[in-house]
């Protein structure tokens, strides 16, 4: 058995051919104009992201500046107020391995007392170093400079050497 023969569709107007051939646009403008938009908004994204990690690390950097200044700040109030517990307890693992509570408390005991400071800039490098001006009760002066490194378990900024 053969299969019965379809007939050709009739001719004239109105009959249309079973796939018709796409348009074709001759006018590429449109294109241009789309690819040109397209790049355009491409590179603003790029040039916002880029804005963007740059405002991170520079709030990141501010952050830490802050809280160095601060943690010198509230260390040589508690040594001002010989709260030594307190100012053990912003002491880097590092110095606090070597020394108990008790034996840094006996320390600073002997040593003059801060009476007044004021905090300088932070100096972010290899090592966060923050300088200090600090007036003591017997009259003298001395220029300190603490160098912070940050806590591994809390991430906060601890002190772990005290020059000048």
């Amino acid at each position: 058995m053969t299969a019965p023969e379809v007939p050709a569709p009739p001719r004239g107007p109105g009959v249309a051919p079973p796939f018709a051939a796409p348009p074709t646009d001759r006018n590429r403008k449109a294109l241009w104009i789309g690819l040109g938009i397209g790049g355009l908004a491409l590179v603003l994204c790029c040039v916002g992201g880029l804005f963007g990690f740059g405002l991170i690390v520079v709030s990141g950097a501010d952050r830490v500046k802050t809280q160095a200044h601060q943690v010198v700040d509230d260390y040589l109030v508690d040594l001002q107020r010989q709260d030594y517990d307190k100012a053990y307890d912003l002491l880097c693992a590092r110095l606090t391995a070597r020394t108990s509570p008790e034996e840094y408390a006996a320390q600073q005991r002997d040593q003059p007392r801060p009476v007044s400071h004021t905090v300088g800039q932070t100096q972010i490098g290899s090592v966060i170093v923050v300088p200090a001006a600090v007036h003591y009760d017997n009259g003298s002066n001395r220029d300190l400079q603490f160098q912070l490194s940050q806590d591994t378990g809390t991430g906060e900024l601890k002190v772990c050497a005290v020059t000048g």
